[in-house]
């Protein structure tokens, strides 16, 4: 396979992984070498310098909408045992303080392995870009 034609594979897995129904663009799926992990990009580099603007995105603002839509299900301080579906106790990001605690790990979870959340709704992968966004520029 020549380089040009790695290339235009790459692109055209890259777009396919982040169109369709979810809203994703091109634009969205990173560059042309970003590995795909379960359907979207594995964003291991920063995708934000920590103190950006990233479009007014803060806690109050997105994260804490993002969390309640897509983690809080099973990673909340108001479920235990099986109703957690597998979640490790301790593990609550509807309380802010303990969510701040573990950044790099939800930040691998949603943004790079891409196997959080485990059941729907799933995060588009806009939606995880723009997490991951906000967690490098120090989660406003």
């Amino acid at each position: 396979m020549t380089s040009r034609s790695w290339w235009l594979a790459a692109v055209a897995a890259s777009v396919a992984a982040c169109s369709g129904d979810d809203g994703g663009t091109a634009a969205d799926a990173g560059p042309p070498d970003a590995r795909i992990v379960n359907g979207c990009p594995a964003l291991e580099e920063p995708q934000a310098a920590p103190g950006d603007a990233i479009d007014g995105d803060t806690y109050v603002t997105f994260a804490m909408g993002f969390f309640s839509q897509h983690c809080i299900r099973c990673h909340s301080s108001t479920l235990a045992g099986a109703d957690r579906n597998g979640a490790p106790a301790g593990y609550n990001w509807d309380v802010e303080a303990t969510m701040r605690m573990h950044l790099a790990e939800i930040r691998n979870a949603v943004g790079v392995a891409n196997f959080m959340p485990f059941s729907g709704p799933q995060p588009t992968c806009a939606e995880r870009q723009r997490l991951v966004r906000w967690i490098d520029a120090d989660a406003p």
